[in-house]
């Protein structure tokens, strides 16, 4: 059960690093930091008293020094084996961690290094040999560790998740599942994300033994089963925005609300050109048409559906994902029928708001008669959407490495990596290999990944080399779409 800090343990708080050790003092001298960072005076000291906890805290808040601190406290330097794993949902991060967490430990002797997919394994295996006390790293390759044998984690003392949020957005949650098997029982386990939708609640209750909560956003206390926030667009702007965010968030189905008719076709057809596997319900419809719109999105063959809030009466679709509100609704009621549509059963939801100039007052309407804040974020860029579609295609390739046995891996070599090679030499060649795997990873049918209603999507470990050890079962999704026109 989930607790909140209470007085007498917020006034333990550290007001500075006095209380470290010389060693890693010299360690917290090397990184710069003077004093501690609001989330490290909070966690330190309930980190020391070995307190599972989930911690809510945005990025670039000092987590890192938050966790890290106590866990080189911990660490005994003359035991040359893994104990503390952190998993990261990007590369970037992971390495971030690494580097931190060595600098920290330097002086004590202690090591610590990044493991994640797109790099060789030699030098990964080098420090798994060598017994490298921290790791830091990405949730497919260190499966991939495990599986082989290479990475033992008996003697495991510290286990933390960094930006869950992000960790389960990417669509990890299969394998995190498969790694909560390598775990021992009796570990300190720490959850760090910048929001705490009912998906990491979900996570939490897998790994976590009586965690305690602790916000240093100003979010609500209790994580909620659908999570709202809204973007701030300019109307001229709202349909490529739309797009953007589908592709960014890649929703596994959403109803996209509309306050007309006109706004419904427009949108539809809109998405449609943008190659986004989407339909309409209106007014003006027969019923037969209707069914069939209605068959494919209950049958999963659909992913949006374009309505109006009179059209979607009646509809009711049990593993909806997100709502979408292209405009803001009449009123407040309007938009708790409108969202109410997600996070049923216990499942995960998303509500999103686009708002434009003319819906703003509205909107703010709403959120004050419904006695609620919908956080606004910042639209993506067209760079981060690319990263983000990248990020997933490279994790459905390394979950196919890992499918293939070895006799497998050995003939894909043989015969494929000099086709691979040649085609690397020329622009065009590349272009061609693009559209090689954009027909392969597209057309390939995925895997359901989350039987329990806890977390789930697509992912960011990358594609291993060619001596990955082999073992994982599932498939993240990866859908190719194409560029569309823009509306002046």
């Amino acid at each position: 059960m989930t607790e909140e800090t209470t007085e007498e343990e917020k006034a333990e708080e550290i007001e500075d690093f006095t209380s470290f050790s010389e060693n890693i003092l010299s360690g917290i001298a090397d990184l710069g930091w003077s004093k501690p960072m609001p989330v490290q005076s909070r966690v330190i000291p309930l980190m020391r008293n070995n307190r599972d906890l989930i911690v809510q805290a945005v990025t670039g808040s000092g987590k890192t020094g938050a966790f890290g601190l106590p866990i080189v406290e911990r660490i005994d330097p003359n035991l040359h084996a893994i104990q503390a794993l952190v998993l990261a949902p990007t590369r970037e991060l992971a390495n971030q961690i690494a580097k931190e967490l060595k600098i920290m430990g330097h002086h004590l002797g202690l090591e610590a290094i990044a493991i994640y997919g797109g790099t060789a394994y030699g030098p990964q295996f080098d420090a798994l040999d060598r017994g490298v006390q921290m790791i830091a790293g990405t949730p497919g390759r260190v499966l991939d560790h495990l599986g082989s044998g290479r990475m033992k984690l008996d003697k495991l003392t510290h286990m933390i998740f960094d930006e869950a949020d992000e960790l389960l957005s990417l669509g990890f949650w299969p394998d995190m599942k498969e790694i909560r098997s390598y775990l021992p029982e009796v570990r300190m386990t720490g959850l760090f994300s910048a929001t705490i939708p009912e998906r990491v609640l979900s996570l939490s209750r897998q790994f976590l033994n009586e965690p305690e909560f602790i916000s240093l956003t100003g979010g609500a206390r209790s994580p909620e089963e659908i999570e709202h926030y809204h973007y701030i667009v300019s109307a001229q702007e709202k349909d490529a925005t739309l797009a953007r965010i589908l592709e960014y968030e890649d929703p596994e189905s959403a109803i996209i609300f509309c306050n007309t008719r006109d706004d419904v076709r427009f949108v539809s057809g809109y998405l449609k050109r943008r190659g986004l596997d989407a339909d309409m319900i209106q007014g003006d419809m027969n019923q037969a048409a209707r069914e069939r719109v209605m068959k494919r999105i209950k049958s999963g063959k659909l992913r949006y559906l374009v309505a109006t809030d009179v059209a979607a009466r009646g509809i009711d679709i049990s593993d909806l994902s997100h709502v979408i509100a292209y405009a803001a609704p009449d009123s407040p009621d309007s938009y708790l029928h409108r969202t109410g549509r997600t996070g049923r059963a216990g499942k995960k939801g998303i509500a999103i708001s686009l708002v434009s100039g003319r819906d703003i007052g509205n909107f703010r309407y709403i959120q004050n008669a419904n006695r609620m804040q919908i956080p606004e974020r910042p639209i993506p860029t067209e760079t981060d959407v690319r990263e983000r579609i990248a990020q997933r295609y490279e994790v459905r390739i390394e979950h196919a490495v890992r499918h293939l046995g070895e006799r497998e891996r050995e003939l894909a070599e043989q015969r494929f990596l000099p086709v691979v090679e040649h085609l690397n030499e020329s622009d065009e060649g590349r272009r061609e290999l693009a559209a090689i795997l954009y027909s392969a990873l597209t057309k390939v049918a995925p895997e359901t990944s989350l039987a329990d209603s806890g977390p789930e999507e697509d992912d960011t470990d990358n594609v291993a080399n060619t001596e990955a050890p082999s073992r994982h079962k599932g498939g993240p999704r990866g859908r190719g779409r194409r560029r569309g026109p823009r509306r002046s």
